[in-house]
């Protein structure tokens, strides 16, 4: 019983600590979306952008009149993007290790090997959303990034974007399905000890 309470405090912990991320980043990107002049900038995390748009983007933040866009751009990638990678991670895997133990993977019960591999499932979400995190600040932030950042970041920002929401739709799918095949009864957890 104990340990279901230090469980679901874990859980309520980062689950309220990634909602507090999100609603920053709403407010924030809310806040750019009215200093930029309408600028989508939900697009660039979910990877729905091109190499174009992205050079768009750029060239609206170096314009004068635009620099509180540049501001909260970077706040955005320097505050809530920096704590929300790691806290999804962290709720990824503490679910994970918690319910798919006694579970089962094409049929066949999980061994130690299966279960490091879905707990770095998570792990490659965040490692891949830090990278578009850092090569976005790089990109944008900086008034003149080197030269091997512009060429290659617009080309870059969107493949590295579908990467991480490929590994948090994964993680997420996973999860799910553990507890639901738990939920049902369908696999018993094993004995704590």
């Amino acid at each position: 019983m104990e340990g279901d309470r230090s469980f679901a405090g874990k859980v309520f912990l980062l689950a309220g600590l990634a909602l507090a991320c999100l609603a920053a980043s709403c407010w924030l990107g809310w806040r750019f979306h009215q200093a930029s002049g309408g600028y989508p900038i939900w697009l660039v995390p979910f990877g729905n952008v091109s190499p174009v748009d992205l050079h768009v983007l750029k060239d609206l933040l170096l314009q004068p009149d635009r620099t509180q866009a540049a501001v909260l751009l970077f706040w955005i990638y320097a505050g809530p993007d920096l704590i929300m990678p790691a806290v999804l991670a962290g709720l990824g895997m503490l679910l994970l290790k918690r319910f798919a133990p006694g579970g089962t993977l094409f049929r066949k019960p999980l061994t130690a090997a299966n279960m490091r591999a879905l707990l770095a499932v998570p792990l490659v979400y965040a490692l891949a959303d830090y990278a578009e995190n850092a090569l976005s600040l790089a990109y944008f932030c900086i008034a003149q990034p080197p030269a091997w950042i512009m060429e290659n970041a617009p080309v870059a920002l969107p493949w590295i974007a579908s990467f991480k929401m490929a590994f948090l739709c994964i993680t997420l799918l996973l999860t799910l399905r553990f507890v639901l095949l738990r939920w049902l009864g369908v696999t018993r957890p094993e004995s704590r000890r």
